[in-house]
């Protein structure tokens, strides 16, 4: 894989990107409002309801600033995305063209203009790398600011291994054997947790939690917590503001923590539009190298 550096940060930042969380109005406070227990069915009905239906999806001003123990930059992202059929993201830096990725159903293109490379592949390789089973269907849900599991169980798809509480004064959707891990912590049986790692057949334990607002049951917070590689995400979304009579946040702040590494992430988005876009696909010019991932 000689001459082949996907930047890990650029790998994280497009897929939290896909978030659609987004800005064209003023900002506004969301009130809150006194929080009661739901049931999970209840709960992500209300969930449901509230998520965007979109068509078609236009954010044409992404303002990015990352930074780790070695690093500070900024950059910028364009996103276009047809509903069941495709997205791209657009990277710039200094209006010079870095990296492009277009999603479909089946596959994913990715197009170095720096190194001048390329690699197309189903889902495997950004799953492996992000260390959650990523597909088309999930990137979809959480463009419409919908409750998302990143694993590819039956039972996490349609929430059945999932409790709903309230926490902080929101909702939250979270992983059901989140307890059951913590509890064979505190009693320092790490045997234990990973025979039943084993049993499950998971190649990482992945347990997350997602808070949703009481007054308009929109997505503010999301924990990802990877127990078997020692590492988390936080992500926190703000500026909420309205689009189409939907509450969205207009900012996300991103934090990525593992023993070896400490990632920030900050985007600010505007320039939202449900208008039909002009045509567009990721074209490869014919002198770059092809990388093979598999």
């Amino acid at each position: 894989m000689k001459g082949f550096r996907i930047s890990r940060f650029v790998v994280y930042f497009l897929f939290i990107l896909t978030t659609g969380l987004w800005s064209c109005k003023t900002p506004r406070e969301v009130a809150r409002v006194n929080v009661k227990p739901m049931s999970t069915p209840k709960l992500l009905k209300n969930i449901e309801n509230t998520g965007l239906s979109y068509d078609y999806l236009t954010i044409s001003r992404i303002n990015c600033q990352f930074s780790n123990h070695n690093t500070n930059t900024s950059f910028r992202v364009n996103l276009k995305a047809i509903r069941d059929e495709k997205i791209l993201a657009s990277v710039t830096k200094l209006n010079i063209p870095v990296v492009r990725v277009l999603l479909t159903p089946d596959s994913v293109v990715y197009v170095n203009y720096l190194e001048k490379n390329y690699f197309t592949d189903d889902y495997s390789y950004l799953s492996s790398i992000l260390n959650i089973d990523l597909d088309f269907e999930l990137v979809q849900a959480i463009i419409s600011n919908s409750a998302f599991s990143y694993r590819n169980d039956e039972k996490d798809k349609d929430f059945r291994a999932f409790n709903s509480s309230v926490e902080e004064g929101m909702y939250v959707l979270q992983s059901q054997r989140e307890r059951k891990v913590i509890r064979l912590e505190t009693k320092n049986k790490a045997a234990k947790i990973e025979r039943r790692m084993k049993r499950l057949d998971d190649t990482a334990l992945i347990l997350q939690k997602l808070f949703f607002n009481p007054d308009n049951f929109a997505l503010t917070k999301v924990l990802i917590s990877d127990k078997t590689n020692q590492r988390e995400m936080k992500l926190n979304f703000g500026d909420f503001v309205q689009i189409e009579d939907k509450d969205y946040p207009g900012s996300i702040d991103v934090q990525f923590l593992s023993e070896t590494e400490k990632l920030e992430l900050n985007v600010r988005l505007s320039g939202f539009s449900t208008e039909k876009p002009s045509p567009f696909r990721l074209e490869i010019p014919q002198n770059y190298e092809q990388i093979r991932v598999n």
